[in-house]
């Protein structure tokens, strides 16, 4: 907990430079591409089950820092969903399981069952040995509507649709995201810690 105060701190005080959580250094720009415009680092948070044992660090990068919770979902801008694995508990199942769990509370019924296929098809992407330092994230590109998987390096296929790629965002910053703290963090939040 520590280490991610200290972090949150120096994101204030030293907004260009890289950071460290956990020995991992967080970059605050995803430089432009072909493919991609220029994102920059809106939060990033710890993950914890059973809110004691850490499990990833999420980063949520976008195209315009400026833009609130649903104001970055509702805009059809780039943006970048980081999955930073920091546990050998990580598995394939259980990352997929929190997908499914996390879309079913964010996500209308009526709704849900529309974009199943497309979960389904999302989720089997996923389908990848996840160990200690996996990095894996879905990335949103307007100008094709698709979402792109990459873990490791390796882009492991797209899935279209911006309803999905907002169903996604939802189970981090949607009314009922992973965890209150969470979805302050990733948003870039600062008050718990600078209240004290």
């Amino acid at each position: 907990m520590k280490t991610l105060i200290t972090f949150l701190l120096v994101l204030i005080v030293y907004p260009t430079q890289a950071l460290v959580i956990d020995d991992i250094t967080i970059e605050e720009i995803i430089p432009a591409t072909a493919d991609a415009p220029e994102m920059y680092l809106k939060g990033a948070s710890m993950r914890r089950a059973y809110a004691i044992v850490d499990t990833y660090i999420g980063l949520l990068y976008v195209e315009d820092k400026t833009l609130t919770g649903n104001q970055l979902i509702a805009a059809d801008q780039a943006r970048r969903m980081v999955f930073h694995v920091v546990s050998s508990r990580v598995s394939a199942r259980r990352f997929t399981n929190a997908i499914n769990e996390g879309l079913s509370i964010n996500i209308p019924q009526q709704q849900m069952k529309a974009i199943k296929p497309r979960v389904d098809q999302l989720v089997s992407l996923f389908d990848h040995k996840f160990v200690q330092g996996t990095i894996g994230y879905i990335q949103w590109d307007p100008e094709n509507q698709l979402s792109h998987i990459v873990i490791d390096g390796v882009e492991k296929g797209t899935v279209a649709g911006k309803d999905l790629n907002d169903a996604m965002l939802k189970i981090w910053i949607g009314e009922h995201p992973v965890s209150e703290r969470f979805k302050r963090e990733v948003l870039g939040d600062l008050s718990d810690y600078l209240d004290d």
